[in-house]
């Protein structure tokens, strides 16, 4: 045998021993001192939601959950949860966005996550399922509110899945073959609310480790990442993201990690083009006092790349309770009548 084909079959060998050897090793959890606030959390109790349970089928089937609070059918608003969790701490908002504002409002929990986990806590079955997921419920909820305005919100990771899918949405085409495959395409919502949005590990306005809420496997990631560009996907299924949440809020809802495909779908892959894809109305909401993102620095990122965004940093407003703030409401109220409503 060739003395270069013996030389480049060893390195081979090499290179995937040390690929595999970051990927199995297990991963040892730290106890870091700083984290999230979660004092401020207003979630309801187990079995006292006040909203009606509802699930939707996905393209591959699978029965997916939502929370359903019911209003008008000229207004839907469909609100993203946060990493970690699922879509209950939402409420209060929807119980807002309901009574100042008539709208029927949509908290799915996202497959995964709370009751959607299905069989994979933690888990999805490929990168890109939460853009297909979002795409089948607003297939579904045009369906049903055929003259609705609909408007994607979310907080935190569930901000950064909307700028995610934003940038990546379709318009679809007017003849008879895009209709036929309507709902597959990834329409897109008819405007966005970003609620302190987790923009990628790249952008400015995340602090380390997003505060000290997450640890995460840099060396996993790293060789997940180069097995992925050789289209070997068969490890996507392990954890490289781990969660710091007090023992004291953990329930049955509530996950300890994240797995490499499903923080890869949750996340922005490149921000500023998936926000300069995007030219329907934004409106961005974060708290001053936002202990897991630099929240002074979201006006230049949205200036920059989002320039029809109108971006409010709220005085002693965390994290955490940000959804709960009465600014938040007001401020989407008037963004809805100057910017969303009046140009219809």
């Amino acid at each position: 045998m060739n003395k270069l084909v013996v030389i480049s079959i060893f390195l081979l060998v090499i290179f995937f021993i040390v690929i595999l050897s970051m990927i199995v090793i297990p991963v040892k959890r730290e106890n870091p001192v700083n984290g999230l606030d979660f004092n401020v959390l207003d979630t309801p109790p187990l079995g006292d939601v006040g909203s009606i349970d509802s699930q939707y089928f996905a393209r591959d089937g699978k029965a997916l959950f939502y929370r359903h609070v019911k209003g008008s059918h000229d207004l839907i608003f469909v609100l993203l949860h946060g990493s970690g969790t699922e879509g209950r701490y939402l409420l209060p908002l929807a119980t807002q966005l309901n009574q100042q504002l008539r709208a029927t409002v949509v908290i799915p929990d996202l497959r995964g996550h709370g009751r959607s986990m299905l069989s994979h806590p933690g888990d999805i079955d490929y990168i890109g399922q939460y853009e297909h997921d979002l795409a089948d419920l607003h297939h579904r909820l045009e369906k049903q509110y055929p003259d609705a305005t609909i408007i994607l919100a979310g907080h935190s990771s569930g901000g950064g899945l909307a700028v995610k899918y934003a940038g990546h949405a379709l318009i679809p085409k007017d003849d008879d073959v895009m209709k036929d495959k309507a709902q597959y395409l990834q329409a897109p919502f008819d405007a966005y609310v970003l609620l302190a949005p987790y923009l990628g590990h790249d952008a400015p306005t995340v602090r380390p480790n997003s505060g000290g809420w997450v640890q995460v496997s840099i060396r996993r990631i790293i060789g997940l990442s180069l097995l992925n560009q050789l289209g070997i996907r068969q490890f996507n299924h392990l954890p490289i993201l781990f969660f710091n949440r007090p023992e004291a809020v953990n329930d049955s809802l509530q996950l300890d990690s994240y797995s490499y495909r499903l923080n890869v779908s949750f996340s922005p892959t490149d921000y500023q083009a998936q926000l300069q894809h995007n030219l329907n109305p934004v409106l961005l909401l974060v708290g001053e006092e936002d202990e897991a993102f630099y929240a002074e620095k979201f006006p230049d990122v949205m200036q920059a790349h989002a320039p029809q965004a109108e971006v409010y940093l709220l005085p002693k407003v965390q994290h955490l309770n940000l959804p709960d703030a009465p600014e938040v409401i007001e401020k989407i109220a008037h963004w809805l009548s100057m910017n969303v409503l009046s140009q219809q």
